[in-house]
This record gives structure tokens, C-alpha cells and sequence, in this order.
């Protein structure tokens, strides 16, 4: 997706769920890069709203230009209630998976397995074991930033900017989050390219 097309996209929604997010692994030295994103489009798209898992690294730095410009804005999708909560403004909107219906549980799930086939057995045994209901929780949580909920303000999402790992963009989370993208027909952009979007712009 270049900027051409991430604008077309954005400007023709009458109210565009952008996914800002990434892996916690952020380099130092870029942290300033995805603060200054989160910023600028927030800025250039009032009409906007801004998705993340609340996780450290790529979603905490996008989520912090975001809340420069208006934390209103920002939507946190969070696996348990309160999670990382000193690190969220009150401003923003929060869904949890403890509100989740039993339906909606096993719909997320069912759109996990799909996009990441290799988790289907540890979601299917999830409320046998503590330890895999605990990691499924975050994987649903990342199905549910895509997907959303239906009957709820958690609308699907538009598009998704992504700060990946270079050499394994598909590896953890991320990878899966952007595999439910894909199967879901939401345009991604990763850094290699939108980067350069900001490159000689004023935030």
C-alpha cells in the first residue's frame, strides 16, 4: 500500500479504524520515528481512529503520538482487563476479551485458527490448560483489533500500519495480526514504506 492508496482509503471512510502497531522489539533510535507517525496522521486525519494491542515497544510509541494530538481517539483492544493500564489514556476507548460472549469467543477463535493454522490445538485445549488460555487471550486479542465485534463500537479495521521485524515479519503476533489482515482484505503498510511518508513533512 503506497500513500496514494492509504489516503484514498483513509479520506473516503467516513470513520477509518487505522491499526497502528508492531513488534515490541522497537530499536531505540526508531522510537522517535513511530511517535512522530502517530502524530502526523492523527493530525492529518481528525476524522480518524487509532487501533492498538497497548503493547510495549511499536504500539506504546505510535499510541503516544496519537494521544499528542487527541487520545480521544485511540481504541485499546486488551487481552484481560487492566492490562498495562498506567500505560493507556483515560481518554481512550478500551474493549477486553473478559467482555466477550461465549459466540464471540469462539467466532475470534475460529478467525485465529484460520489465519494462523498452527495455534488451533492450543485454542481448542485453551480452557484446559492456564497457560494456553492465558497466550490465546493475546492471540484473539490480535484477531479481534482486525475483526472487531460485532454489536459493539468495536468497528473493523481499515488499515494497518505495521513496524515489523525486517528479517521474520511474519514472526509472533504481528505476523499473525497482519495474516488476519490479509484474510480479511485490510491493506497493510510496514515501515519500508511508510516511513518515507513523513519523511519531509511538519508534524
Amino acid at each position: 500500500m503506497n500513500q496514494d492508496a492509504f489516503h484514498d482509503i483513509v479520506s473516503g471512510n467516513k470513520r477509518p479504524v487505522i491499526l497502528l502497531e508492531g513488534t515490541r522489539s522497537l530499536p531505540a533510535e526508531n522510537h522517535p520515528r513511530l511517535v512522530r507517525f502517530g502524530s502526523w496522521v492523527a493530525a492529518l486525519y481528525p476524522h480518524a481512529v487509532f487501533r492498538t494491542g497497548n503493547a510495549d515497544g511499536s504500539d506504546s510509541a505510535f499510541a503516544r503520538g496519537v494521544a499528542s494530538v487527541d487520545p480521544s481517539r485511540l481504541e485499546f483492544v486488551l487481552p484481560y482487563r487492566g492490562h498495562r493500564k498506567h500505560s493507556m489514556a483515560r481518554e481512550a476507548y478500551q474493549f477486553s476479551l473478559d467482555t466477550l460472549s461465549t459466540v464471540e469467543e469462539e467466532r475470534a477463535s475460529y478467525a485465529t485458527a484460520e489465519a494462523s493454522p498452527k495455534y488451533d490445538s492450543m485454542l481448542k485445549r485453551r480452557h484446559e490448560v492456564a497457560r494456553l488460555k492465558f497466550t490465546s487471550a493475546y492471540l484473539l486479542r490480535d484477531t479481534l483489533k482486525v475483526t472487531g465485534v460485532e454489536g459493539t463500537r468495536l468497528t473493523p479495521a481499515t488499515v494497518g500500519i505495521f513496524y515489523v521485524n525486517p528479517s521474520d515479519p511474519m514472526k509472533g503476533g504481528t505476523g499473525h495480526t497482519i495474516r488476519v489482515c490479509q484474510r480479511h482484505g485490510v491493506p497493510v503498510a510496514f515501515q519500508d514504506q511508510w516511513l518515507a511518508w513523513i519523511e519531509n513533512c511538519e508534524v
